[in-house]
């Protein structure tokens, strides 16, 4: 009777204690070997419940997924929920881009994610692709007003798919002789994502000045042609 009395109490996990190491343990999983090698059986195993208890939450493994992407996908965690800057500003767009090359350089759930967006085709990953895409249209439509004579979504395209490429690749050989395993090379793309932001937005700038310029001469009686001449 005393032994039992001098057992040391077992903590009793409440719903948030579980859900909170649920989370934890497919962290864990997917970092390791990826999503599409991960199992019910082992993500219930390491984070200590009964299968009923994952069940009671999700339909299956594709159902827990669409909620925990949402964690941890760079766009829905930080740039639509927790941005503090302008998001039309220069600053602001240079941020966008430093900070996801900054996510994906670790060994990331996010780069794990995209991995297996690029590598299988299922409901689930589609399906992420897709809610990325619309949820973060809004933020594509602010640059699209402000740029008026730039396709700056196209250049954004391009850009961003540059980072996936080269932070998905970076472990089979250098790209351009940059190795993005070095802190040198990380340096190295940081600083260009800084250049391109820093021209796209001053060829913006420039462009306005010299319609504003265009229409001053306009003013004054210069013809088209000379306008033309001048501003070219």
């Amino acid at each position: 009777m005393a032994e039992e009395e001098n057992k040391p109490k077992r903590h009793r996990r409440t719903n948030v204690d579980i859900q909170a190491d649920i989370i934890k343990a497919a962290e864990s999983l997917i970092k390791k070997k990826g999503f599409a090698s991960m199992l019910v059986t082992e993500l219930i195993k390491k984070a200590r419940i009964e299968p009923l208890v994952f069940y009671n939450r999700y339909d299956n493994l594709g159902g827990f997924y669409d909620e925990f992407v949402k964690r941890y996908d760079y766009w829905f965690k930080d740039v639509l929920t927790e941005i503090e800057f302008p998001t039309d500003s220069e600053l602001g767009y240079i941020n966008i881009l430093k900070n996801l090359q900054k996510e994906l350089q670790e060994k990331s759930v996010m780069l794990e994610l995209l991995r297996w967006e690029i590598a299988e085709g299922n409901e689930t990953t589609v399906r992420t692709a897709m809610l990325r895409e619309m949820h973060t249209l809004p933020l594509a439509n602010i640059y699209e007003e402000k740029f008026k004579d730039i396709d700056i979504s196209a250049i954004s395209a391009l850009i961003i798919g540059g980072i996936y490429y080269l932070n998905l690749h970076r472990d089979r050989s250098k790209f351009a002789e940059i190795d993005l395993n070095t802190e040198v090379g990380r340096k190295r793309i940081e600083k260009a994502l800084e250049d391109l932001g820093n021209m796209i937005f001053h060829y913006q700038d420039l462009t306005d000045y010299r319609h504003t310029v265009a229409e001053k001469m306009k003013e004054n009686g210069i013809s088209d042609e000379i306008i033309k001449k001048c501003l070219n």
